[in-house]
């Protein structure tokens, strides 16, 4: 009878094999398709320093990664970048070109701004489709001090404390391992300890956090057995309720031991001899899928450390049914590393003295590649800390949970046992995901709201009815962009009457003008949307607080600001040199006609007749037309040209012929098909004025025109140089506290790169913090400090 048992389980499993196969291809297969569709990318962003004053200038340098690989990424183009306040209202916006996965930019605190803790985020219109939490976010503390009053720190600050099952269930008859996390109401990690009461009010488990207010407790959980836990800080004590345990389903649990996890599942009855499934991803990468069969309530899966990807992982256990039933966060610590090493030529100095500094990558194991850096050396005291957070630990951990995480560097500075313990408590109580399970299995397409800002900004905006408010579906609409370098593009509204424009990018604020094609269409209207996202985080800014102690400080700091301000300002606006793109959206133009170089008509009318040989025109009424010859068949189009006056288009030829021809420099035609956006023209007529200004004067009283916030240009560095006794000696105070900041050192692995700079007045000690990628992903950091003293003048 036992072989015959034996003999049917055994055939059984074999029946079960191909199904198992199929299954687990099959979720292999969506899940690849999925992350193919939903593509993810990562911005990381280093400030020169964390503490300001009112008045001073944030300078920065964005790093945009694959989010998979964490490779640089050359997708999108621009970079938003906000300064929040703690009520979420954005005080500052600007947007940056990003050029090769890399960009730089600078913003000046307004000195009206007042004493907090602001949230700086970083985010590219791709990003916009998913959710704001995974955007880039630190913390900036600003003080003003013209409005200082000394701010203590607040006390009994409400608490609360969560409770986690493993995996995300608990199943009665079953030792359940719970981690919990405990926070105050800014999410801050709160110590605590407590007991697990039954309902007979005996004690059943106790509990203690073991790192910024997490910990874990084991707890078997009997069947119609209900469970409190009563949780002491030094604040006061709370009574709770646990999740109530599950007659049915499924559980996992997780051990950790060489070069394995081991994942056992448990579950109800109703669960023998299924099959369950365990799926492995690491940064939207598939890397193991497993499947196995419940046997009396246990299936058991070994999962190779090997396989997982470096930083955080997600196991997912899926039931026969393909839903997925629980879910578990692990983290590796990477197999390749690599630092900085970086020494200065001396670890004293005097005031206005040179200081050379070398940095060398070190690799390790890793084959040499080459990356973009950025270096701050700024002045580190009682005010101002070396940043918790680094490329590493953003990189690692801080990118891919959601919520605060305090002090991610602990994680990393030295691991150990006790480290890796509190890693593990943090995974159990801030896991997520950056998908939802029902988007992947149900195989459906994605849409996207943002496109991908490849070339320039793409704007997204509407058509509607003026009377209804209904949107309009397949109309046509223009965006003008007027300037010596104007862009123009055209797009048609889909859905709901949703409209997107794509340009090449546009520096300095200037003015958009969108208007619908036809003239018929002007019971149309066009409404253009914010290219900034109104959707945030639901992390906050932590409370302000200032010791009295730092008065003294922070005046002499504010003071040291106001000098610098008065004396420097002029030297600190310089721009680096962008070389402006003069050449029209369409290109070289088939034909070019600089009216210098003709005999000055009285009318557009004798010019275009008599010079433009291109474009014929004809007057029928009271109005005239153009039509623009076609060099490649030398015929004249059918339909009208595009016509355009200093970049803004015009509907009626007649209001080129009414122009004073003594204001118009120059004539370009293009005479061919040209396609821009979803429009073809049958050529096109472009007038530029003298002053740039006329096509103002042509525009349609229906046209929308908005004010453009473009891309800023970027702002050169200011660092003195010191190189002679005279300039040594001069009497213009030099009170920087940050000496040098480069957002894009390149680097090559294993050579060294030495850069220098020069001491201020400012006495002290100073750290230079360097951090970057490495062109093959490998995230990279280094620091070293030294001493500014007094000259003894």
């Amino acid at each position: 009878m036992k072989q015959l048992i034996i003999l049917t389980v055994l055939l059984l499993s074999v029946c079960l094999l191909p199904a198992q196969d199929e299954v687990l291809t099959g979720l292999k297969m969506q899940f690849s398709n999925y992350q193919k569709n939903v593509f993810q990318e990562k911005l990381f962003v280093h400030t020169d320093k964390t503490f300001y004053i009112a008045g001073e200038t944030v300078w920065f340098a964005v790093y945009a990664l694959d989010a998979s690989f964490h490779r640089p990424l050359d997708m999108s183009k621009i970079a938003y970048i906000e300064l929040l306040n703690k009520d979420h209202k954005p005080v500052f916006q600007t947007k940056v070109a990003l050029i090769g996965g890399n960009g730089s930019g600078t913003f000046r605190l307004p000195a009206y701004l007042g004493s907090g803790n602001y949230i700086f985020r970083a985010y590219t219109n791709w990003m916009k489709n998913f959710s704001p939490d995974f955007f880039y976010q630190q913390e900036l503390q600003i003080v003003n001090t013209l409005k200082l009053t000394a701010t203590p720190r607040m006390q009994n600050i409400p608490w609360s404390v969560q409770f986690f099952p493993e995996g995300g269930n608990c199943l009665a008859g079953y030792s359940v391992k719970f981690a919990f996390q405990a926070t105050d109401s800014f999410g801050r990690g709160v110590a605590c300890k407590g007991i697990v009461l039954n309902q007979n009010r005996d004690t059943v488990s106790h509990f203690e956090t073991l790192h910024n207010g997490t910990g874990t407790f084991q707890l078997k959980m009997e069947k119609k057995m209900a469970y409190h836990v009563i949780v002491t800080t030094k604040d006061g004590q709370i009574e709770q309720k646990l999740p109530d345990a599950a007659d049915q389903g499924l559980m996992m649990t997780t051990y950790s031991s060489g070069n394995s996890i081991r994942v056992v599942v448990q579950g109800s009855s109703d669960y023998n001899n299924t099959t369950v499934y365990l799926l492995t991803q690491s940064n939207q990468r598939m890397k193991d899928a497993q499947s196995n069969i419940m046997r009396d309530g246990e299936s058991v899966f070994f999962v190779d450390k090997k396989t997982l990807g470096d930083g955080i992982s997600t196991l997912t256990l899926f039931n026969h049914l393909r839903k997925p039933a629980c879910e578990r966060l692990v983290f590796k610590h990477p197999d390749t590393t690599a630092h900085l090493s970086i020494q200065t030529d001396q670890s004293v100095y005097q005031m206005r003295k040179p200081v050379r500094l070398d940095i060398t990558p070190v690799s390790g194991n890793q084959a040499p590649f080459t990356g973009c850096f950025s270096l701050s050396v700024f002045l580190i005291d009682s005010l101002q800390r070396l940043p918790e957070e680094n490329v590493v630990s953003w990189l690692y951990l801080t990118s891919e949970l959601k919520g605060r995480i305090e002090s991610p560097e602990y994680y990393f500075t030295h691991p150990d046992k006790t480290t890796d313990e509190a890693l593990d408590n943090l995974l159990l109580t801030q896991g997520w995901r950056r998908f939802k399970w029902s988007e992947v299995l149900d195989n459906n397409k994605p849409s996207f709201e943002f496109l991908p800002e490849l070339e320039g900004p793409v704007m997204n905006g509407r058509i509607v009815n003026k009377l209804t408010g209904a949107g309009i579906v397949g109309s046509v609409a223009y965006l003008s962009v007027p300037g010596s370098a104007y862009a123009f593009t055209s797009s048609t509204s889909s859905e709901q009457g949703n409209i997107r424009f794509a340009c090449r990018n546009i520096y300095d604020n200037t003015v958009l003008v969108l208007q619908t094609a036809l003239n018929k269409d002007s019971n149309y209207r066009i409404e253009m949307n914010t290219t900034y996202l109104d959707k945030f985080s639901s992390a906050t800014a932590l409370p302000f607080s200032l010791s009295p102690f730092l008065e003294k400080q922070l005046l002499n700091r504010s003071l040291g600001n106001q000098v610098e301000n008065t004396y420097a300002i002029q030297r600190k606006n310089h721009f680096v040199y962008r070389q402006s793109d003069s050449t029209s959206f369409y290109g070289k133009p088939d034909k070019l006609y600089n009216l210098e170089e003709f005999t000055r008509f009285q009318t557009m009318d004798e010019v275009m007749r008599e010079y433009v040989e291109d474009v014929r025109v004809r007057k029928e009424g009271d109005k005239y037309n153009f039509k623009v010859r076609n060099d490649l068949f030398n015929i004249y189009f059918e339909e009208d040209p595009l016509i355009l006056l200093d970049g803004i288009p015009v509907s009626d030829a007649s209001r080129i012929i009414a122009l004073d021809p003594a204001k118009v420099k120059k004539i370009e035609v293009v005479s061919r098909n040209y396609f821009t956006g979803s429009s073809l023209f049958q050529g096109i007529v472009s007038v530029t004025s003298y002053s740039k200004e006329l096509g103002a004067s042509v525009i349609n009283p229906n046209a929308l025109v908005v004010e453009f916030e473009g891309l800023q240009r970027q702002r050169e560095f200011y660092s003195p140089q010191y190189t002679s006794k005279s300039e040594a000696d001069s009497h213009l105070p030099d009170f920087r506290n940050v000496l040098y900041w480069n957002p894009q050192v390149i680097l090559g692995s294993n050579s060294k790169t030495s850069l220098s700079f020069y001491s201020s007045d400012m006495k002290g000690r100073f750290i230079a913090f360097v951090q970057g990628i490495f062109n093959n992903g490998l995230p990279a950091t280094g620091i070293t400090t030294f001493e500014v003293k007094d000259s003894g003048k």
